[in-house]
């Protein structure tokens, strides 16, 4: 009888001892899952200056962004696509719009890189208009929140402003009624001229 218990505390001390390594186990995967994906995905490679302009439909774009100030200037502050393009933030909220922003726009580009869309920059050039519509109108819909990480009105000296851009600024901090984007298009990329014809 009491040889009977000693095995059945022996067999329940062994099933808690594997639960216990079984979860250990899977917080660690998890863990390590998180950070892998956290820092390949979401904040590592793929917000790269040189994942962006990886793929050819880029080389445009690329070349104008080289020629702004975003990309050389006297600061020696460079911003990459990522900079501008992609959600930031630290809140969970920021880290879900970040990671559907990446899985939809991401997707969208990688599906027409491998079907061949722009198999040309010509072919690029004609839809350009269009793409960038909706990168502005994505950038208004976020009240210009990647170009407010780094600038802010309350860090600006609007007395080392042109006179008209300290007005503005000074205005638009006080109404708030455009965003950076309304009068700051074309700052990192040629801003692309409306098609006379409608894109086929």
């Amino acid at each position: 009888m009491e040889s009977g218990l000693g095995k059945g505390n022996g067999t329940q001390g062994v099933g808690k001892l594997r639960f216990w390594i079984i979860f250990a186990g899977g917080i660690a995967v998890g863990v390590i899952g998180f950070l892998g994906f956290h820092f390949t995905i979401m904040d590592g490679y793929t917000n790269s200056l040189a994942m962006c302009t990886s793929c050819h439909e880029m080389d445009g774009v690329y070349e104008e962004y080289q020629k702004s100030v975003h990309y050389k200037n006297p600061s020696g502050v460079r911003v990459v696509c990522s900079s501008c393009h992609v959600p930031h933030g630290k809140g969970v909220t920021d880290y879900i719009d970040k990671f559907l922003d990446k899985a939809i726009v991401g997707g969208r580009h990688l599906y027409h890189h491998v079907v061949g869309t722009y198999p040309d920059k010509a072919s690029f050039e004609k839809a350009r208009y269009r793409l960038a519509q909706q990168v502005i109108e994505n950038m208004r819909g976020r009240d210009s929140r990647e170009c407010r990480q780094c600038h802010t009105y309350e860090a600006m000296q609007f007395a080392d402003q042109q006179r008209s851009a300290a007005n503005k600024h000074e205005k638009m901090m006080k109404d708030g009624t455009k965003t950076c984007i309304d009068c700051h298009m074309g700052i990192a990329h040629e801003e692309p001229t409306e098609p006379s014809e409608p894109e086929k």
